[in-house]
């Protein structure tokens, strides 16, 4: 059968356009028009803000203070938000927010004032107005704005910590662990060279707030962490038992981490009574948003492993072949693959690793196909090994990283380097988090992957993670209510950190298709699930990693080799992950020239498919947290697909005021009697500003994308739903249910939609780009990088689909070629 090969726009400027986006709408009147209620809402508030103030007036550290201000339900969206009048930037600043619908501000006693009587100013009768022959409120946006507030209360120590010094002194006891608290603060300090600049209040609170560590005495060190623009404030700080006075570093660390020297000592500090006096003061200032412990990294271990016993013949490199080329990013990869490993950065001593699981990881990307078929792993063999080895042994981890963060400063250093000595843009991130229970939110170290991921222009490919063995479910089941129930009882199986990482792509693990007792490509009942987020699906893809069940001869299902060269078996999301990087890779050794993040991320999506086990309407709702797209297909079958679709790539920015907008017209092929039949799937991956300070609300720009068809009176109409979208769903959802079924603020965004008894009345279609920014958030000057991918197909795969839009996309004038050569011509793909 003729190929037909994924073509990319390349003349996407010319279908720039501006932006007619009002958005808003009337203020709102959250009391129904119930004025007695309003008047108790408002003197309520106020009472709450005179309380703040009585804080503020007593506190021995600053007169500033941060409150946590809750919105009502109905308030979440951007028009509703209390910031033109009550809480305005120049008098209580919004420096964050938390949960959906909780916004932290800034407030001093002045700015309370200003803000108690500006209530006053509120009307406490609302007006009225006529609209489609109802009688509805009309409030002034000052009353809408506090009727849209549920709550003002002071940020408390509560909300600083959720543990007790007991089990800080128990969990830092590990040295996995690295020992330090992490502290995230509402603001930066500035340089002390500039804190003349301050005024009053911010000089008392930064000043408070380190001569307090200093008291805390010998052995402290407080130093920055570094998570890049929009990052959260957070310091490490950490107890030693040490005579050196106290260490306090307003700069992040930029070294890249080196093994201690024989005798140097960075033993944690485990007194009670000091650790207590570092909490108490910590819990107290106002500076501090939130403690939390530290994390402890870890290969994301296997769920089994047997050892078969056969040696391995490594294949032989080809002299006249090019491979594609992973970074293994693990505790080191064993030298029996010779040659095939390009590069190694060589920082963990022989004696202090183990390299069975990243020789594994490997294997997968060498020999995958040879050892467990095309039906596991569909790429071809053959893989250059970047061996990024940063992982030492259990107990070895503060020898080599005794600063906080210091192990990610290294594996900053690593990125940077070995792309640029080898060219690697996609990074086997085998490796989860251990967390204590108590912590929450999007974690430092998805921030800071995000981070070098963006910074770098690379891709981490992250394992969702496994269950501990008491927590592994049954195996999933043939009856889908049988399977619900399973996923209802079960605990403890939510995917690991950092795999809700935005910017990368993490990986849950399924069952191999060839062995009897287990349901082909089910979830494996190992794999961590989502959901991981508010923002999108989490795990992004799944693949296969192995039974968790063992087959009486066959054991696991998947296929490998340990350090000495043996095949073994053994399952894990890890061992998930590497063929879903193979398959980035493949595509970004396929595409010549340098090959987007977004594109790269998008067509692994587009072409992404749901196991049969898994595609049940029933499911719907559970699927998308446990596989999240669906097992991506092979490279070549993603840039080459049948002569009945055509997929059309649309690399571009989002600038202010402007949106992209393809007019064209539907296959003629598939028009019948003025109406349009066919299936259509449209996938929009961006890279939007991330603000991390904001809590569940950190993606501060969300692209959209929609294909629609132009109606009767002109208009255009859209066509597509977001997969998963409840049979019920429709298009006026809540704040809320937009965010959770139609991926509104996800950088990834999919809808698609069959058309089986065609849709009209015209045959012109409109594929739109547009952009909507949080309130007070501008678009940057270089714009938001997107690529958006379509596809329109014959489901009966007969129709001549991609030779007719060829022909059309010609008469238009549209610029349309061969994605794997664009790059010769465009240098954006």
């Amino acid at each position: 059968m003729t190929n037909s090969p994924v073509q990319i726009v390349l003349n996407t400027s010319d279908f720039i356009e501006a932006l007619d986006n009002k958005g808003g709408g009337s203020p709102k009147d959250f009391f129904g028009g119930n004025d007695a209620d309003f008047v108790e809402h408002r003197d309520y508030l106020q009472e709450s803000l005179k309380e703040i103030k009585s804080m503020q007036l007593v506190s021995s550290f600053a007169k500033v203070s941060y409150a946590k201000v809750t919105l009502r339900q109905a308030a979440l969206a951007k028009s509703h938000r209390p910031t033109s009048q009550v809480f305005k930037r120049d008098t209580a600043p919004v420096v964050g927010a938390g949960d959906l619908g909780e916004l932290f501000v800034e407030l001093t006693p002045e700015s309370i004032d200003t803000i108690s009587r500006k209530f006053n100013r509120a009307e406490t009768t609302v007006a009225y107005k006529e609209k489609d022959g109802k009688t509805e409120p009309k409030p002034t946006r000052l009353r809408s704005e506090i009727g849209a507030i549920q709550d003002i209360t002071p940020y408390a120590e509560s909300d600083k910590r959720k543990f007790s010094v007991k089990e800080a002194i128990d969990w830092l006891s590990n040295p996995q662990t690295g020992g330090s608290y992490m502290v995230e603060l509402f603001e930066a300090p500035p340089p002390r060279q500039d804190w003349d600049l301050l005024s009053n209040y911010k000089f008392d609170l930064f000043k408070t707030f380190f001569d307090g560590l200093e008291d805390i005495g010998e052995g402290l060190l407080a130093s920055r962490i570094s998570t890049g623009t929009g990052a959260a404030v957070v310091f490490g700080i950490k107890l030693e038992k040490s005579t050196t006075p106290p260490v306090i570093q307003l700069l992040s660390l930029t070294t890249s981490a080196v093994k201690s020297k024989s005798g140097e000592s960075h033993i944690t500090d485990l007194d009670v009574s000091k650790h207590d006096e570092l909490l108490t003061f910590l819990g107290k200032h106002p500076l501090v948003k939130k403690i939390t412990l530290p994390p402890i990294i870890t290969q994301s271990s296997a769920a089994g492993k047997i050892k078969k016993g056969d040696a391995f013949a490594i294949p032989e490199m080809g002299q006249e072949s090019s491979y594609p080329r992973i970074c293994v990013v693990d505790g080191g990869v064993s030298d029996i693959y010779g040659n095939w490993i390009e590069d190694r950065w060589d920082l963990i001593s022989p004696t202090d690793k183990d390299e069975d699981h990243g020789t594994f990881i490997a294997g997968l990307a060498i020999a995958g196909q040879t050892l467990n078929g095309n039906a596991i792993c569909n790429e071809a063999d053959g893989c250059k090994i970047i061996d990024l080895d940063i992982l030492p042994l259990p107990g070895k981890f503060d020898t080599y990283f005794p600063r906080p963060f210091q192990f990610f400063s290294e594996l900053e250093s690593a990125v940077q380097e070995l792309k640029a000595r080898t060219g690697v843009r996609i990074f086997n991130f085998s490796m989860n988090i251990e967390e204590h229970a108590s912590t929450t939110g999007y974690s430092p170290f998805a921030q800071l992957l995000d981070r070098i991921a963006e910074e770098n222009d690379v891709i981490f490919v992250i394992s969702a993670g496994n269950t501990k063995l008491i927590d592994a479910r049954k195996e999933w089941p043939e009856d889908t209510i049988d399977a619900l129930k399973i996923l209802a009882s079960s605990r403890n199986d939510t995917i690991k950190r950092p795999a809700e990482s935005c910017r990368n792509i993490s990986v849950s693990a399924l069952n191999p298709p060839h062995l009897d007792g287990v349901i082909p490509y089910a979830l494996s009942n190992y794999s961590c699930r989502g959901p991981g987020l508010r923002v999108g699906l989490k795990p992004d893809f799944a693949h296969v990693g192995g039974s968790g069940t063992l087959h009486p001869t066959l054991g696991h299902g998947l296929l490998s080799l340990d350090s000495n060269g043996t095949i073994v078996d053994g399952c894990g999301t890890s061992y998930a992950a590497p063929n879903v990087a193979k398959t980035l890779a493949s595509l970004d050794h396929a595409i010549e020239g340098i090959v987007s993040r977004e594109t790269l991320i998008g067509l692994g999506i587009h072409h992404a498919m749901l196991p049969d086990s898994l595609n049940d309407k029933d499911l719907r709702n559970v699927t998308k947290h446990l596989v999240g797209f669906g097992m991506p297909r092979g490279s070549e079958e993603i840039l080459n697909g049948p002569p009945s679709a055509i997929t059309l790539v649309f690399a571009n920015r989002a600038i202010s005021g402007h949106k992209m907008s393809f007019k064209f017209s539907w296959p003629p092929s598939l028009v019948s009697n003025g109406k349009c039949f066919g299936h259509a799937k449209l996938t929009i991956v961006s890279t939007p500003r991330f603000d991390y300070k904001y809590g569940a609300e950190f993606v501060r720009v969300n692209i959209d994308a929609a294909l629609r068809q132009m109606q009767n009176n002109g208009k255009y109409l859209g066509r597509l739903h977001a997969i998963y979208t409840p049979d019920e769903g429709d298009g006026s959802l809540l704040e809320k249910d937009q965010i959770e079924h139609s991926f509104k603020w996800s950088p990834v965004k999919v809808y698609e939609k069959t058309f089986p008894r065609g849709v009209g009345p015209t045959t012109q279609w409109s594929l739109d780009v547009e952009y909507l920014a949080r309130d007070g958030v501008t678009i940057p000057r270089e714009g938001v990088p997107f690529t958006a991918i379509l596809t329109i197909s014959d489901p009966g795969k007969e129709k001549p689909v991609f030779t007719d839009m060829r022909q059309m996309l010609q008469s238009l004038g549209v610029q349309a070629v061969d994605i794997q050569t664009a790059a010769r011509i465009v240098p954006r793909v």
